[in-house]
């Protein structure tokens, strides 16, 4: 991963011009803070001896069904995760309230919408743990309309890559659906990606998710999005997604949240390195470290069979 200044503090706006980020051994001797990156980690990189003050920093935004760190005892002083918990929070994106009420333009919504696209879906891990892509394929098979993109399904027209979700080409590509598949590829505690926030941000259009409970914890309003696991089968789901795409009060109501909502994206002045930036021009930075970070990344942060309701339990 290229970790540069102009990528990861561009937008922090408070302290502008107190950090810089390298990746220069030459610069490790005036590092205020050393930052492990979790895919990266490997216990010869830890820089000996310790300094008093220079906190040890993991920064990680994995699930822990996809994340294999293991640091050492006391190596870690500081955790940047997107867990509401961690030490910096790291958000693939936030919801924040608007000091007043904002007026919406509906009708441009609405117009965007080609009225022949219902539901779409992009992704490139097609085979997850919470068997996401077995929901969605059966979720075509009892007749939502939905058109897959990317290695789960079709090549995205004049787009090079899509790992990028913000992308103008992907934007343009999903938003003229009314609705968008917005199941991540697991079910672990506080893991939202910017699938979902890029779906209402930069898109426009209204997140299907898996489990409710997830978003409420972040804040997210409960008309902003549809959960499936409020429905008692997935023929109950597509009725609604259905009755909801052909009536065009009904659709702009999963809208209304704008008024009194803001989606913040992923590089935002309030968290992640900014906030890691703020932080560190304190003078005293104290002296926890963690034995071990069992409590992020163990799997009991995670249910992995929440679509198992629908689908049945999985065989072989």
């Amino acid at each position: 991963m290229n970790i540069t200044t102009e990528r990861f503090l561009s937008k922090c706006h408070s302290t502008k011009g107190y950090c810089r980020i390298s990746e220069d051994p030459k610069d490790l001797d005036v590092a205020d803070a050393i930052l492990f990156h979790n895919a990266d980690f490997s216990p010869e990189k830890v820089p000996m001896p310790r300094l008093r003050n220079r906190p040890h920093v993991i920064w990680s935004l994995e699930s822990p069904a996809h994340d294999s760190f293991r640091p050492l005892k006391d190596v870690i002083n500081w955790t940047m995760t997107y867990r509401l918990d961690a030490d910096i929070w790291y958000p693939y994106g936030h919801f924040v309230r608007r000091k007043s009420p904002q007026q919406v333009d509906y009708e441009a919504i609405w117009a965007a919408k080609d009225q022949t696209k219902i539901a779409t879906w992009l992704a490139s891990n097609c085979f997850s743990q919470n068997r996401r892509f077995d929901l969605i394929k059966k979720l075509i098979d009892k007749g939502l309309p939905l058109d897959s993109w990317g290695r789960c399904g079709k090549k995205p027209p004049n787009c090079k890559g899509i790992s990028n979700q913000g992308s103008p080409c992907v934007v343009d590509l999903i938003r003229p659906y009314k609705f968008y598949m917005s199941v991540e590829n697991s079910n672990c505690l506080n893991y939202v990606t910017e699938k979902f926030y890029e779906t209402l941000r930069s898109r426009m259009a209204v997140p299907i998710v898996l489990s409710r409970k997830f978003y409420r914890q972040l804040g997210a309003p409960d008309d902003a999005f549809i959960a499936i696991d409020d429905f008692k089968s997935l023929d109950e789901l597509i009725f609604h997604v259905k009755k909801v795409a052909a009536d065009k009060e009904l659709y702009l109501k999963y809208h209304k949240w704008r008024e009194t909502h803001e989606v913040k994206p992923e590089h935002d002045d309030t968290t992640g390195f900014c906030e890691l930036c703020r932080r560190l021009q304190n003078s005293d930075l104290g002296s926890k470290s963690y034995a071990d970070l069992a409590w992020w990344h163990g799997k009991h942060n995670c249910n992995q069979f929440i679509a198992d309701r629908f689908l049945g339990p999985p065989t072989g």
